[in-house]
């Protein structure tokens, strides 16, 4: 390892040299954020320095390798830390040429800094100081080039930045004169630490151990980006470029914006398990697991698998598709309700329908079930447990692969979980829709455009329909007359009910206008049946009308549009678990903090199947609960408890989860 002080345009102008960004690397992601400091700190500098106050800005540590290259050739000096500074930089002196008035200082900045001038004519991609990713190289040759950009090219941030440094060189120039001194007494004085690996006479130096113990001065490195790293590091570097073309690349232009998801998801498919959500806090963790789980492997046999799979992964995004319409549907329907927490099952699905496990019958079969299934439960609002238990249903799918009936085999499967997971039978679905706020449901138009389409065979797609009060939100005196002498009652009760509520399009304002008047437009220009059935039918809507209403939409919603079985109607869908006291481990607990009950502050974190860590001492649960409610003072005579009903994760107590 050589480190050395040096200039940073010093470093760039060398035109012996080309720097390579190698594929494993990720793509540039510097914000105008981080772009708008940078410039702020070239002002900084060049204001003290144009004030006779000499001052230098460090820059940080640009950190690389070399790699063999032919006698006569410019050096290739590959990336592990400083891509984003040097790119920006680079963006930022092609903007001082673009806006610079003199010819000579424009081709003295493109040859000192921007092109290779002593690059063989052959090797094109090394007239390029720096050569960028795949994915951002084809705008950042044209800047360079100024050559003209297409319309995608102008989303990048690339080329968004490079229009920021423009707006502020401009803005510069207005008020404190020629922005071109800005790298003269700015840039100029940045400097920053050289550091030369030498990985082939000391293997302590290894690229990829180095790229993982940096700290970015940037964004940090995400899930995807570490993967990479770690899939294309250790190869050679033509079998890096290759890999990266023919998988990696495709990944990128695949899921932009998700890989890292798709990464996590992919990961609990194959180990059957849950992990923590792909967050800045939890990437490093994320990793650690992936190397675990795939180290066995070669790396090109797993890019092959995640390159595949991304195409899979697509269809569970909004847009995606399969192809195959009535699989197409069903996924649309459950994109809507947003259930992520399933996609490692979705994908696994979708990957063994791929391999020929299943017809485009059998899943369309299931995934119509379980859209019934989280529809029932979204209703309810229930969503507690699904992030670590729906990855868990990759385990069922050798069950449901040989089961002759496909949709009935996975009916069983969910209404044969705990109760929690459990599937909502029609007794409970049907008691909270008579009075539930159903306005408020986030899914109330999705479900009431099911309804449509089930009486039409047609849905409801534009996005002109909109939810209407039957009976207004605001009530004047004709309603309060329609209402009857209650209507304040009524009105307060049953207002946001289903029963009260229909769909139109958004060019009828309604408002609160007289019932005879809605009944009209329902029948004559609405152009739906849900706003005809059982409305138009009735002289007065009161709150006879709305509870007879109510029943039959909520028994047609249950029997004819999320219907389950005969026998599951009424039965309790779910299992009934024995009680065998708390495992930490059952519940995936471990490594997680709970909070005590009686005082949220206080919290603990669970380190073993049946211990926590609790100011460094572990306790069994109930022991740490005596000694707690003994400290407030709460303690009982028998200084008997059970520690899972004074203990909560997530704002539940562990008694009612376990």
């Amino acid at each position: 390892m050589v480190p050395s002080e040096m200039k940073l345009l010093d470093m760039l102008s060398n035109n012996d040299v080309t720097f390579f960004v190698p594929p494993y690397q990720r793509n540039y992601e510097w914000t105008t954020e981080q772009c708008e400091a940078f410039f702020d700190d070239v002002v900084k500098t060049y204001k003290k320095n144009s004030h006779g106050h000499r001052t230098e800005h460090f820059f940080g540590s640009i950190t690389y390798f070399q790699t063999e290259r032919p006698f006569g050739q410019t050096k290739e000096l590959v990336l592990i830390d400083g891509q984003q500074r040097i790119t920006t930089t680079m963006l930022f002196l092609c903007a001082v040429r673009d806006i610079a008035a003199d010819e000579a200082l424009k081709d003295f900045i493109n040859n000192k800094y921007l092109r290779n001038t002593n690059a063989k004519d052959e090797d094109n991609e090394y007239k390029i100081k720096l050569k960028q990713v795949e994915t951002d190289w084809s705008v950042y040759v044209h800047l360079i080039l100024q050559n003209p950009l297409t319309e995608k090219e102008r989303t990048t941030i690339i080329y968004k930045n490079y229009r920021y440094f423009i707006s502020r060189l401009t803005q510069f120039g207005q008020s404190e004169g020629d922005p071109t001194r800005l790298i003269e007494l700015g840039l100029n004085k940045f400097s920053v630490i050289s550091i030369e690996l030498e990985p082939d006479r000391n293997e302590w130096e290894n690229p990829q151990e180095v790229f993982e113990s940096m700290n970015s001065l940037g964004k940090p490195l995400s899930l995807a980006d570490l993967v990479r790293n770690y899939l294309l590091l250790g190869l050679d570097g033509k079998k890096q470029e290759t890999l990266y073309k023919e998988y990696w690349l495709h990944i990128e232009q695949t899921l932009p914006g998700q890989v890292s998801n798709y990464i996590r998801d992919f990961m609990q498919w194959h180990y059957k398990t849950s992990y923590k959500k792909a967050t800045e806090a939890n990437y490093k963790e994320l990793y650690r697991i992936f190397k675990e789980i795939f180290s066995g492997l070669e790396a090109e046999t797993v890019m092959k698998k995640l390159s595949s799979c991304a195409s899979l992964y697509a269809c569970l995004l909004p847009e995606g598709r399969t192809g195959h319409p009535s699989i197409d549907y069903e996924l649309k329907d459950i994109q809507f309700l947003r259930v992520t927490t399933a996609y490692s099952f979705l994908l696994a699905l979708l990957d063994a329908w791929r391999e020929g496990a299943f017809t485009d019958e059998d899943i369309a079969a299931i995934l119509h079930v379980f859209k019934t299934y989280i529809i029932r439960r979204r209703i309810l609002g229930l969503v507690q447990a699904e992030n670590k238990s729906f990855p868990l249903y990759v385990s069922y799918l050798d069950q449901l692969e040989t089961a002759p009936d496909k949709e009935k085999a996975m009916l069983d499967i969910l209404a044969h979980q705990e109760n929690r997971l459990r599937l909502p039978n029609d007794i409970e679905l049907g008691r909270y829709l008579e009075s539930a706020n159903f306005y408020n449901l986030q899914s109330c138009r999705f479900i009431l455009s099911l309804i449509e389409e089930k009486l039409t065979k047609n849905r409801p797609g534009d996005e002109k329909i909109q939810i209407e009060h039957i009976m207004p939100q605001t009530l004047n005196q004709a309603w309060k007359e329609e209402l009857g002498p209650d209507y304040e009652a009524v009105h307060q009760e049953y207002v946001n009910t289903i029963g009260n509520l229909t769909l139109i399009r958004h060019n009828q304002e309604l408002g609160n206008k007289p019932f005879s008047t809605k009944k009209q437009v329902y029948e004559n220009n609405a152009g739906l049946q849900i706003a005809r059935t059982d409305i138009t039918n009735r002289k007065k809507w009161n709150k006879a009308s709305i509870t007879n209403r109510a029943k039959w939409i909520i028994n047609y919603l249950l029997t004819e549009v999320i219907p389950i079985p005969e026998e599951m109607r009424r039965t309790n869908n779910y299992n009934i678990k024995e009680t065998r006291g708390l495992s930490f481990l059952e519940l995936q607990l471990i490594g997680e903090t709970i909070n005590f009950y009686p005082n949220p502050s206080i919290t603990a974190k669970v380190v073993s199947d049946k211990e926590v860590e609790f100011e460094g001492k572990r306790w069994r649960l109930s022991p740490l609960t005596r000694e707690l409610l003994k400290r407030m003072g709460m303690g009982n005579k028998s200084g008997a408890y059970q520690g899972s009903q004074y203990w909560a994760f997530e704002g539940m107590k562990l008694s009612s989860i376990i």
